[in-house]
Parts: structure tokens; sequence; C-alpha cells
């Protein structure tokens, strides 16, 4: 794969030429700091600008210029990454190796930069009809998460967090939705143009240096923003455990208890604790949560683990019946105490590598894992695909063992169910 940089005044062009894909896929990243009023809006705001531009006023005039672009895709996507939040427009278009037409490179990347640059906004407001059909799929889509159990739990229990931008989410809830009007999503989209920083990243097998000349040609992004984020959220571990509980409308009872680790080195960041998730509680049915809870006691319906990096946090959702909590809690104490002993065997830590390097050669097959890789290599540093794979065999059982000493409760939440039957 060949990577390359194209620098200019209001954003950096950052190019993948590799020839495993047909398709080629872009993607332009706005990013800026999480702040816990705008996360639904920006939800809001990029889908509705996929959705319809100044040209296309209509979501079926957008679907007929995607067919005619060769069955191209644009969507858009929000996601809250430890501090940072990052509204993505996304394209997808076939090689133009592989098409007739002599223009249509530009003419598709053209299509997501008039959609950026000139949004369907009169009168310093959105137009109201598409602000409404895209209204109301976003409501579905929140009552969707809320008749999720583990999503609801998750959400709730991240609400106790204190002030950490590790507690908000990108979707919101139906109140923030409502206070959401035409006017004030014009007003997001001219704070994101003004105040986000900007980039694109193009994975494909195409002439990049033409890719760049029409990004420049149509992209006339006005600002020149040079602050950089920190993705790394500093959730501080307190010197006392916070218990929570909060009753719902569900049946079973969801256990959430959060973790915070101390002074991780960048290659614990990128690796060990990717392990140490693994063996714990990430890695199916083989692990100590599972084998513990459900194996040997019978305890739950299901246990997991999940490491989020950018937030320092390490998670584990446990499904069980309400009676069981104290008990559930006692055996994730033992898992803990068994990893800080190292009984896990080398089988098991080399079952893990095999999984990690088995996910970043799917990661390879995909222009989407290409592009994902990349963009955290330039905003975080993360290693490349193929650095990642040279570091993986390097991770000791030791430097697992001595790891575990460094994760700490921060969080005990119960979602508690509603054996009564009143939901």
């Amino acid at each position: 794969m060949e990577y390359k940089t194209y620098e200019y005044p209001s954003f950096n062009l950052y190019t993948v030429k590799t020839n495993r894909f047909k398709t080629v896929q872009m993607e332009i990243i706005f990013r800026d700091e999480v702040k816990c009023d705008d996360l639904l809006t920006k939800t809001f705001l990029v889908d509705l600008m996929t959705d319809v531009s100044e040209k296309y006023k209509t979501r079926k005039e957008m679907v007929k210029r995607l067919e005619e672009l060769y069955q191209a895709s644009f969507y858009g996507v929000t996601n809250k990454v430890g501090n940072v939040v990052m509204t993505s427009f996304v394209l997808n278009f076939l090689n133009p190796e592989y098409v007739s037409e002599e223009n249509y490179l530009e003419e598709v990347i053209k299509l997501p930069c008039e959609a950026i640059m000139k949004p369907f906004i009169k009168a310093e407001e959105f137009d109201i009809k598409n602000f409404n059909i895209v209204k109301n799929r976003l409501h579905d889509e929140i009552l969707g998460i809320n008749e999720d159990i583990n999503r609801v739990s998750l959400k709730s229990a991240l609400k106790y967090l204190d002030e950490s931008p590790s507690k908000y989410s990108v979707m919101g809830s139906l109140e923030e939705l409502d206070k959401i009007t035409p006017k004030t999503l014009a007003s997001a989209y001219e704070d994101l143009i003004a105040n986000n920083k900007c980039d694109i990243f193009v994975v494909g097998n195409i002439d990049m240096d033409k890719v760049a000349n029409f990004v420049f040609k149509y992209f006339k992004n006005p600002t020149i923003k040079t602050k950089d984020y920190s993705l790394y959220v500093d959730n501080k571990i307190p010197k006392k455990v916070k218990i929570e509980k909060d009753k719902s409308k569900f049946l079973e009872t969801n256990l959430v208890n959060i973790y915070g680790i101390e002074n991780l080195s960048d290659k614990e960041k990128i690796t060990t604790m990717h392990f140490y998730n693994y063996l714990l509680g990430g890695g199916g049915l083989n692990t100590k949560l599972y084998q513990l809870l459900r194996e040997k006691n019978s305890l739950c319906y299901g246990v997991r683990s999940v490491y989020l990096k950018y937030d320092n946090l390490l998670m584990i959702q446990t499904s069980i019946d309400k009676k069981d909590v104290k008990k559930a809690n006692s055996l994730i104490k033992l898992a803990f105490k068994e990893m800080k002993l190292g009984k896990f065997t080398n089988e098991e830590l080399e079952a893990a590598k095999s999984s990690f390097i088995f996910s970043l050669n799917l990661a390879l097959d995909d222009p989407a894992g290409i592009l994902n890789n990349y963009v955290f290599h330039v905003i975080s540093g993360l290693p490349l695909i193929e650095d990642r794979m040279k570091l993986i065999n390097d991770v000791t059982k030791e430097e697992i063992v001595a790891l575990a000493s460094r994760i700490k409760p921060i969080l005990e939440f119960v979602l508690e169910g509603d054996t009564n039957g009143n939901n």
C-alpha cells in the first residue's frame, strides 16, 4: 500500500493506494471536542446533509444521482471517540477504471463536496420537510435503543461518571431531539464549518493526484484550524467505588461494572490491554468471566467485557436475575484476582494473539477497515495494521499480569429488572 499526504490551508488529504478493491472509499471527517449539548445535533446534521443538498433537494433526487454514478453510496456517521466527536461524510464509489464515462471521477467527488459546502438552507433554516423526515427517523432509532436492555444499562451506568465526556451518547434522548429546530440545525452547520478541524481520507486503486485536484477544486472549506485534539479522556479513579441502582421495565437485571486503568504505556494501550480484555471477558466462550459465571455457576444469561481505549475504561456487562447480583460481583472479583495471579495458559494467550491477527487481516480485506486504521494513525499515532501485527507476538504473559494490578474499580451499577411483571 502506498500512503501519501496532500496539505492544503484548511485541511489535509490522506490517501492509501491499493489494488485490493474494485471500489473506492472516501471520508470527509470533521473533528471537535465533545460537548454534551451538541452530539445529537451533529448526528441529526450529518444525516440530513447526506439526504439532501441545495442541488438535490429531496432524498429521491439524491438517490437518483447516486444511481447515475454507478450505484455510489453517500451517508453520514457520527462517532464519539474518547474526548472527540467525529462527524464523517462517507462516499463509496466504483473504481473509474470500470466506468466508460470520462468525467466520472470528477462528478462523483463533486457530489459530497457540494453537499457539504452547499446544504439545503434557506433564510438561515434547513428545509422543514426534509428536516421532519430525518427527525422521525432519529425518533424511531432512539425508541429502538430504549428497547434494548444492554444499551439502556450502559447508557444509564455511564451517566454516573460525573462530568466525564465518556458519559455522553451521539444519539441522546427524545427530549434533546425535540429541542432541535431547522434554525438551530443551521447554526450547528455554521459551527461545524467554522470551528471543526477537517481532514479527508481516500482508499482505492486510483490516481490520487487527480483525486487531490478535484477535491481542491470543489471542497472550498474556509476554515484554517490548526488546533489538534487529544482523544484520551482522563477518567479519574475515585478513592471509593460508586454503587448505584436504577429500576427498569425489563424482566432481567443488568449489572455493569466500570474500571479505570492506571498509567498505561503506548504499547499497553495498543496491544497488552486488548489481550487482557480478551482473556478476561472479550473473547467469547473460553474467557474467565464466561467460565466462572455461566459454565461453572449457571449464573448469567450473558457476560462480556469491553475495553474502551480512548476512554481508558474497562466495562463488564452481565445479564442476570436480580437475586444473583451479589454472587455475580463476587465471581467477577475472583476473575480479576485470577488474572493478577496469572491463572491463564500460554495456549490461551496464543489463541488471543491468533484472534487479534485474524481481526487485523479482516480489516485489510475491507476498504473501511484500512481507512479507519489510517484515520487513527493520523490523529492518534496508532500504528498501521502491518506494524501492529509485528507488535502482537512481543506481548508476554508477564506483561499482562503486571498490567492486571493497575485496573481499579470506579462504578458498580445495577439496572434492576421488574420481577413483578409491571413493564
